[in-house]
């Protein structure tokens, strides 16, 4: 579990923008998608750093993304909420559009760009699954994890799902709510201006 997160802003006096919000979860939310995959393999999935470590990640980031939103959602206004979401987006597509083309070769520019088709096209289907107060419903995690069964090794699958519904997308909830709490509530006015 992630021990150390960006969750207070030293100078609270200033306003913080969707942007500045977005940069600190998005920082979170790929230390958190690293630290996912390294659960995973320590609990002997096999996740080399090859292709399927970026599809794992890109998957994962998505789902991300989507708790995100739905934890700033009630937050703020749409405009406001969606320079949030396109801020993150952008963010984490140039951090995976850096660490894939430097790790597998390929352009960095495409890479983003494919990220961010990823993230419209889930978003339609995560729109579907319910979020309250106690997080996403069963159907929320599960659809994440059968994102993933695609790119799974055949000896993985069987224990994929469990995996990311019991330990993965609980730890990440754990980390994100309370970071987007703490980051809304430091900031001018307890809403993201």
């Amino acid at each position: 579990m992630l021990r150390r997160t960006k969750s207070k802003w030293f100078a609270r006096d200033r306003p913080r923008d969707p942007a500045s919000l977005a940069s600190a979860v998005a920082f979170t939310s790929w230390r958190l998608a690293l630290e996912s995959i390294k659960r995973m393999r320590t609990a002997h999935f096999s996740i080399d750093a090859d292709a399927r470590y970026f599809a794992f990640l890109r998957e994962f980031l998505v789902f991300l993304i989507q708790i995100a939103d739905r934890l700033v959602a009630p937050r703020c206004d749409l405009a406001t909420r969606t320079a949030f979401l396109t801020a993150l987006c952008h963010r984490l597509a140039g951090l995976l559009g850096e660490n894939q083309a430097d790790l597998l070769g390929g352009d960095a520019a495409a890479i983003r760009s494919a990220f961010i088709d990823l993230v419209n096209e889930r978003a339609e289907d995560y729109a579907t699954f319910g979020f309250d107060e106690s997080g996403p419903d069963f159907a929320f995690a599960r659809y994440c994890a059968h994102q993933l069964l695609a790119e799974a090794d055949e000896a993985d699958r069987a224990w994929l799902v469990d995996q990311i519904i019991s330990i993965e997308a609980p730890a990440a909830i754990e980390t994100l709510r309370p970071l987007v709490d703490n980051l809304v509530a430091t900031a001018p006015g307890s809403t993201i201006a």
